[in-house]
């Protein structure tokens, strides 16, 4: 993969909130499941990370990680059919592997991809054994089946992240994913930036139209906002009408720009009622890292301070 598909792919991993999560019984039988069907001493569900691949669920193993050089499933993970090795010895990618030279002693592996609704890879189910053989059809198959299992699993998992009327991620999950782009950038000492959105008079448009025509005009102003954010950039709802973005590999000036087509997009939106229509405006805070930023509440609160601006500025307007 390219290095833009492969930051996208750990954003979509990143997205589903299990990386370094405890064990979980709906993957461990999973796992038990297809030690059983295949008869193998080994399974697990693996998620492929940046330099690791990590064990939601492993039986046999006794391993939390192992180096993502080492993975069989970072290889399984990126074709569309099931990746079966017959003796890892015999196999110039795996043959000088550590996880074949010693433990596990891997000779056999099948791993299935898991992938997102979108395609994107995530990781592999996979099956172990200590010795060469070779696999039926009728086993891929339920192996397949059991993949879907997992990934069926995975989604309820992220559909639990998600504010269940527009789809944005719930506050805590959010946090969690801004706490991952805070440390990235300060790691490689790029830039991030932070826009703080709210629907100006939202309380009128509830007292006026009603709850759910209040509720439909949410879920266009989120729409509004994701038709003018790239894949890498995170959406969270923090209050009732108030969201949240970050914007990786962003500075002020760029997430300025944004924030203007933001606000233009949802100025656009227009409800049409049986005796007219319902709009809504946006007030938007824009701020940048600095370097003494510590956790992202540090930047979320120079962006609320920014929205508070606008809002006193006469609304419907970007303020930093």
């Amino acid at each position: 993969m390219g290095t833009d598909e492969e930051a996208l792919r750990l954003r979509k991993l990143q997205q589903y909130n299990l990386l370094d999560t405890p064990r979980e019984d709906a993957f461990d039988r999973i796992t038990r499941l297809v030690t059983a069907v295949l008869n193998v001493p080994i399974a697990a569900v693996t998620l492929v990370d940046r330099d690791r691949q990590w064990f939601k669920s492993e039986h046999g193993l006794n391993l939390a990680e192992t180096p993502r050089e080492q993975s069989f499933c970072a290889h399984a993970m990126l074709g569309q059919e099931p990746m079966v090795v017959r003796d890892a010895v015999l196999d110039p990618r795996f043959a000088f592997n550590p996880l074949v030279r010693g433990r596990p002693d891997i000779r056999f592996y099948v791993g299935v991809p898991l992938r997102a609704a979108d395609g994107t890879p995530l990781g592999a189910l996979c099956g172990i054994d200590t010795r060469p053989r070779d696999i039926e059809q009728r086993e891929l198959d339920i192996l397949g089946d059991l993949a879907n299992l997992t990934m069926e699993q995975l989604e309820l998992r992220l559909l639990a992240t998600r504010d269940g009327l527009t789809g944005a991620l719930r506050r805590i999950p959010f946090l969690a994913s801004a706490a991952r782009d805070l440390a990235l950038a300060q790691g490689q000492g790029n830039p991030l930036a932070c826009l703080m959105i709210d629907a100006d008079n939202f309380k009128t448009i509830n007292d006026e139209w009603g709850h759910a025509i209040g509720d439909e005009v949410l879920v266009r102003l989120v729409a509004a906002i994701r038709s003018e954010l790239r894949p890498a950039d995170t959406l969270g709802r923090f209050g009732g009408e108030e969201f949240c973005v970050f914007l990786p590999d962003t500075g002020l000036a760029g997430a300025l720009q944004l924030a203007e087509r933001v606000r233009r997009a949802v100025a656009a939106i227009r409800l049409p009622l049986a005796d007219g229509e319902v709009g809504v405006t946006a007030s938007i805070g824009a701020a940048e890292i600095e370097p003494t930023d510590t956790t992202p509440g540090d930047l979320i609160q120079r962006a609320d301070a920014a929205l508070y601006d606008a809002k006193n500025l006469g609304r419907n307007r970007v303020a930093a």
